[in-house]
């Protein structure tokens, strides 16, 4: 397995602020469970969870605590439990399925779109053009660097929709929706600890930065 979607998120839990921090998958770097060959940072995930987070670690000096695996199912349940989110897109596009085919093609519209899990998951992964879908979905740049900006959205869009969750128990239904998709050395009383503090931080401000 490769690791194409790499995302650190920092927090202050005393201003109550967090970064997140994309790093592109084509990022050349030690990978440290192999000897610190240079090669791509996407390659470090096939040396299993220690070896990514190790690799990260000592390409950004910084030391990881927690981590989180998602693969596309489980973001398209997380997206469709939560009810749908709320994203500028920056651009229209289409985007192969989450089996990787198009035989039921993503599409999403520029501007202010409500998204379902399925377009929250085309706008992730997006990075290049198929101009099979037509001009109007493949104008704008597409990269690595665009589709990081895009997962960041995406995040972002998650996180506010997450403070409308109203109960301990909506929360546990959301994170048990997702548990088959989802691989972290978080608790679920972990994960709730943290997002009462996200929370607090989300209703108070727009402490989330890029």
């Amino acid at each position: 397995a490769l690791g194409d979607s790499i995302m650190v998120v920092t927090f202050n839990p005393h201003t109550l602020n967090a970064t997140l921090f994309s790093i592109p998958r084509d990022t050349y770097v030690p990978i440290t469970c192999y000897g610190n060959a240079m090669s791509k940072i996407t390659h470090a995930a096939s040396g299993g969870d220690s070896c990514m987070i190790n690799t990260v670690e000592n390409f950004i000096d910084l030391d990881i605590d927690y981590y989180a695996k998602i693969n596309f199912r489980g973001l398209m349940n997380l997206v469709d439990a939560l009810g749908g989110i709320d994203v500028e897109v920056p651009y229209a596009l289409c985007e192969t399925n989450e089996n990787r085919n198009f035989t039921e093609v993503i599409t999403v519209e520029a501007g202010y779109q409500h998204l379902n899990g399925r377009q929250a998951l085309g706008l992730s992964r997006n990075r290049k053009n198929y101009p099979t879908c037509g001009e109007e979905y493949n104008e704008g740049e597409r990269s690595d660097f665009v589709r990081g900006q895009n997962q960041q959205l995406v995040m972002k869009a998650i996180l506010a929709k997450a403070k409308t969750i109203r109960s301990v128990d909506q929360f546990y239904d959301i994170v048990d929706k997702v548990s088959m998709s989802l691989d972290t050395n978080l608790t679920r009383e972990q994960i709730l600890g943290f997002y009462n503090i996200f929370k607090k931080a989300l209703l108070s401000t727009d402490s989330l930065t890029d």
